[in-house]
């Protein structure tokens, strides 16, 4: 996902992903140097050309989604055997990026990960049921990552399971996910940190380079760079991958595309030839902006204070949840569940479900969704800490889901006891007060017009109701039944 820093001596290239790279090579001769960098600065806001789609069809294809509230994201690959640690010593940073925090090269990084990634039979289902436990109602994982390892069977290359493993893990896991009823989603990175005409050195260039494990190396460490990096030959590449992704496997919900910066964004990977492609295929896919520039530096939050549909059909912040949520936009919340996105055995600082549950909520209320991490080991098992915490949300979820799916946001002011969610149905509208800390006096304060009738939504139970002036009071029971959350459930009084 996001970065840290770089670079050593830079080795030979393996000579099949050269030959691989050098395939177009007398086609693009006169192309042969890569894409020449320009600093952010410079870097108008990509003008694109406005979807056509109309915000009536626009809204019945992201309905699923808008109604979905909480997604299981997955990082998994190469990154996950070396669980942490560089030839034995611990590596600090993210564990999906320990190739580019530790400076190792394409070639060795694969001589030592690949004897270590070692599925074992029947993983994806267990991903897949987990998910369901969870309450997830899609699942979201990396096809490919900064890395370049392909989890499906790839025609353009040998760095990808089918060649490592034998077995094409895509078909695999989007099996055992829709076997579980779950919508499917692809992330996939079009960094490419093993991709022989990836043009590492002009990205390394921006005022916000795109990091490489060898970013710094120069000729002398890397002496065939410029005979090598040729940026149409690697959108080529990156081009063909992803047919292959939405041609093969049946209907994919989600597409997820990590990242972009200034200067390396948009047409830079011919993007909207890349999306129409994509939806060619797959007329009723999702799609996330980061083909574009979408981890802002203004806003910790990301790229937030502009968005274009053009662009992507929702944004992205990562490890944050905006404080007023992002009004008018489809959005969804990334989060990790401990400090990394791959697994990292060194990482045991796990969120607690308390705080994780929360998220969710604090999410829902502010008309978002949340895509919750796990990383599992290189086999595919999923740590321990992850699979209770999933199953006590899923625990929650089964009793007080009305409370998150298909909700909107907060209609009124912030509360201080806990959130608010919203939701229209055919019986009319409903509110769920989420009570995280019970008041002193146990009065749940809020300013809604009107008469309502309250009752605890896990079991039912009557709850006090009166007005207060514009306020409408509402009784907490004296004990909290849930110390998490407890939801209140509001229905318009019968006249």
């Amino acid at each position: 996902m996001t970065p840290p820093h770089a670079a050593p001596p830079a080795r030979p290239i393996a000579a099949r992903a050269l030959l691989a790279g050098l395939a177009f090579a007398c086609l693009t001769a006169l192309a042969g140097l890569a894409h020449a960098a320009t600093p952010a600065a410079s870097v108008p806001k990509p003008a694109v050309a406005a979807p056509t789609e109309s915000q009536a069809a626009f809204d019945a294809r992201m309905q699923w989604w808008r109604e979905a509230r909480f997604g299981l994201f997955v990082h998994w690959g190469l990154y996950s055997g070396a669980a942490g640690r560089w030839n034995g010593e611990p590596v600090k940073g993210s564990a999906e990026w320990i190739q580019r925090n530790a400076h190792v090269p394409t070639d060795e990084y694969a001589r030592q990960m690949l004897p270590l990634f070692k599925p074992k039979p029947g993983f994806a289902r267990e991903w897949a049921k987990l998910a369901k436990q969870a309450g997830a109602k899609y699942l979201v994982f990396t096809s490919k990552h900064h890395e370049g390892f392909a989890l499906h069977d790839s025609a353009v290359s040998d760095f990808d399971a089918k060649d490592a493993t034998g077995r094409d893990l895509v078909r695999e896991i989007v099996d055992a996910a829709r076997a579980e009823g779950l919508k499917v989603g692809l992330y996939h990175s079009v960094i490419d940190w093993h991709h022989p005409a990836y043009p590492y050195r002009d990205f390394a260039r921006l005022e916000h380079p795109l990091p490489h494990p060898l970013e710094k190396a120069g000729d002398k460490q890397d002496p065939d760079y410029a005979q090598r990096a040729n940026l149409r030959q690697y959108q080529d590449f990156l081009q063909a991958q992803v047919r292959e992704l939405v041609e093969r496997y049946g209907p994919i919900d989600v597409l997820w595309w990590d990242y972009s910066n200034p200067g390396a964004e948009g047409e830079t990977w011919r993007a909207q030839e890349l999306m129409a492609m994509v939806r060619k295929d797959q007329p009723g896919i999702v799609m996330n902006n980061r083909l574009y520039r979408s981890l802002g530096y203004d806003d910790p939050q990301g790229s937030l204070q502009w968005f274009d549909r053009a662009h992507g059909d929702f944004t992205t912040p990562e490890q944050a949840i905006p404080a007023r949520g992002v009004p008018g936009v489809d959005w969804e919340a990334c989060m990790t569940m401990n400090g990394t996105w791959g697994y990292s055995a060194l990482d045991t600082n796990w969120k607690s479900t308390r705080e994780l549950l929360r998220d969710l909520v604090d999410t829902a209320s502010k008309g978002g969704n949340l895509l919750l991490n796990i990383g599992p080991m290189a086999d595919g098992s999923v740590p321990q800490a992850s699979v209770e915490r999933l199953r006590q949300i899923g625990a929650w979820l089964q009793r007080n889901g009305a409370s998150i799916y298909a909700t909107g946001a907060n209609p009124f002011g912030e509360v201080a006891w806990g959130r608010i969610t919203a939701k229209r149905t055919p019986a009319g509208e409903r509110l769920y007060l989420h009570v995280f800390e019970r008041p002193s006096d146990g009065a749940l304060r809020l300013r809604a017009p009107g008469r309502w009738t309250a009752r605890l939504l896990d079991g039912g139970a009557a709850v006090r109701v009166r007005r207060d002036g514009e306020e409408l009071v509402v009784a907490a029971p004296q004990t909290l039944a849930d110390t998490i959350d407890t939801v209140i459930e509001l229905v318009p009084a019968k006249s």
